[in-house]
């Protein structure tokens, strides 16, 4: 079982990063990849390559929205592709969910902490408006209509502990 052991010292690493730089480094993911590769190469076969890369294309995928409303990072949306090539794309469902908690408890703890409730709210009308708008085939920038940037989320750990409660569940 050293799948579960390598992609928890990865998401570690992935978070200490984005909580110390505000970034995940390629080089971490890129590494991470190909070791999630190699893993499925040597405990299977080429269905088990296969599985793997299906995985991390679906984990890239699954936050790739969320990026295109800058909602989460580039660096995050690779990790959960790598999270996908580790652990499956059926894991991705409840570990998505898990995340998604816990990245709005860590949305909800930083805007009380920086006490930025009324310029997130206004932010979140700006963006859903922007997001009306692009659904209806206007392009509005974000930028164009003075949306501020609030209060960012290191989101690497809210992937980290949607895999470490799905981790906890299975056992």
């Amino acid at each position: 079982m050293i799948e579960p052991t390598l992609v928890l010292l990865i998401l570690l690493l992935a978070t200490v990063f984005d909580l110390r730089e505000r970034r995940i480094p390629n080089a971490l993911i890129v590494c991470s990849l190909a070791a999630a590769l190699a893993c499925a190469m040597l405990t299977g076969d080429l269905s088990a390559l296969l599985t793997a890369l299906a995985g991390a294309g679906i984990g890239l995928l699954v936050l790739l929205p969320f990026f295109v409303l800058h909602l989460v990072g580039a660096g995050d949306v690779k990790l959960m592709g790598v999270v996908g090539a580790f652990l499956g794309a059926p894991a991705l469902l409840p570990i998505t969910i898990y995340t998604f908690i816990a990245g709005g408890l860590l949305a909800v703890a930083a805007i009380l902490q920086a006490r930025t409730g009324q310029q997130t709210l206004h932010s979140l009308r700006l963006m859903l408006f922007a997001t009306a708008a692009r659904v209806r085939g206007i392009d509005i920038r974000l930028s164009e209509i003075g949306l501020a940037s609030t209060t960012r989320v290191p989101y690497a750990l809210a992937i980290t502990a949607g895999v470490v409660v799905w981790l906890l569940g299975r056992s």
